[in-house]
């Protein structure tokens, strides 16, 4: 049997399409506003991406010119060990800048203070730098955004952390002349200069410097000490312009904040009772200090314990080995201290008080020819300006600074007995 003929086209019945049609709505005015949110919402998100980005960028870049590697140091090894950051105050407008990093003994103890540089901008414009520091990239870039050739680097002590920078700093600046204090010396051994890189072109001396007209100079040189192992020479140096003194270790001005280049991590752990060098000091007992009360902060105020950490900080720069009691309870020994312009301690029980005539002649001929100074900058803790003294003068100063600074903290049971 035959299948039936396919009915024609036109009596074919339509296919229906049961599908629901999409409903067409008007578009709203907020649609455009959430097509912008997104597309703003993206946008700040790679924003954010390529500052974070360029951030760790820079981050990585800092890090990279604070580097400098030092692991020498005697009898305790100098850090920070592998990155010291600058910091740069410019104190006499368009005339005196100073650098700072960080300078402390080693074996995680937490005690460091600030060591500075000055860098003097002569009337030719030539740069006279005092007491060189690392000369990281950071510092090396600071001092050439100063603007000016180097034109003298002068080592004006004889103090090996000093002296460490000296030879490294004065190649960066190869056309610099090198100028150092005399009776350089340096232990088990005596070696020349020389042999830690530093070619002097000459000795400081009370005149005849290549900066005479513009900067005076006042040098002690005291006898060896220790069999003829150690001597310490410090020469004082008074820039005319600015009406301002260099010093570098004889005497520091202690104030109630620290030095900026100091850590606040390092500040917070030393002054928290849980820290390593708490904890170390009540383990070994240390001048019966287990037994001892300690500062009244915690963790939990980690300003305060800041705080405490800055005192504890200066007293160890100071006396190294102070009492246990003025370590955990600080206040005392450091408000004899605090706002004073007082001989470093150590220095006095190490060398000053065993030449009191000779240091008191330098420092009465300061405070005679130079008096009128309006600010005193040593190689640590901050500047000491003219105001913020109340003695009259850089003489009057000086003359206190050199009378015993035990004198100052014995109210507070004694700083270094």
């Amino acid at each position: 049997a035959r299948c039936p003929a396919r009915p024609p086209a036109a009596a074919r019945v339509p296919r229906v399409d049961r599908r629901v049609p999409a409903v067409v709505r008007a578009p709203r005015s907020s649609d455009h506003l959430r097509v912008r949110s997104r597309a703003v919402a993206t946008t700040t998100r790679r924003r954010n991406v390529v500052l974070a980005a360029s951030a760790d960028e820079s981050s990585r870049g800092d890090e990279s010119k604070r580097r400098y590697v030092n692991f020498t140091g005697f009898p305790f090894p100098l850090v920070p060990f592998l990155s010291r950051r600058t910091v740069v105050n410019e104190l006499v407008k368009g005339a005196v800048w100073t650098l700072e990093q960080e300078q402390g003994i080693g074996f995680d103890l937490g005690v460091s203070t600030n060591v500075r540089c000055t860098i003097v901008k002569m009337r030719d414009g030539r740069l006279w730098v005092h007491d060189p520091i690392a000369p990281t990239g950071e510092c090396v870039e600071a001092i050439e955004a100063i603007g000016g050739d180097v034109a003298y680097v002068v080592l004006a002590t004889t103090q090996y952390e000093h002296k460490i920078f000296a030879g490294p700093f004065s190649r960066k600046f190869p056309d610099a002349e090198v100028w150092i204090a005399p009776g350089q010396f340096s232990f088990p051994l005596q070696l020349p200069p020389q042999f830690f890189g530093i070619f002097p072109t000459g000795t400081i001396a009370d005149g005849g410097m290549p900066w005479d007209n513009e900067i005076a100079t006042k040098l002690l040189r005291l006898p060896s000490l220790f069999w003829g192992n150690y001597t310490y020479c410090e020469a004082a140096f008074y820039h005319k312009d600015s009406r301002s003194v260099f010093i570098t270790d004889a005497a520091v001005y202690v104030r109630d904040e620290p030095p900026e280049v100091i850590p606040n991590k390092a500040l917070v752990d030393l002054g928290a009772p849980d820290g390593f060098t708490i904890s170390l000091l009540r383990a070994l007992d240390f001048r019966g200090g287990r037994a001892l009360p300690g500062a009244d902060v915690t963790r939990a105020d980690p300003d305060g314990c800041a705080k405490v950490g800055w005192k504890r900080m200066a007293l160890f720069s100071l006396f190294i080995a102070p009492d246990a009691k003025n370590i955990l309870k600080p206040d005392a020994s450091f408000a004899g201290l605090a706002g004073k312009f007082v001989v470093s301690p150590i220095v006095y029980v190490i060398v000053f008080q065993h030449y009191r005539k000779e240091v008191l002649t330098w420092v009465n001929a300061i405070g005679r020819d130079w008096g009128g100074a309006d600010r005193v900058i040593g190689a640590h803790f901050p500047v000491c300006e003219r105001n913020a003294i109340k003695r009259p003068g850089i003489g009057g100063m000086f003359g206190a600074a050199m009378t015993n600074p035990f004198d100052s903290v014995r109210g507070g049971g004694g700083g270094g007995s």
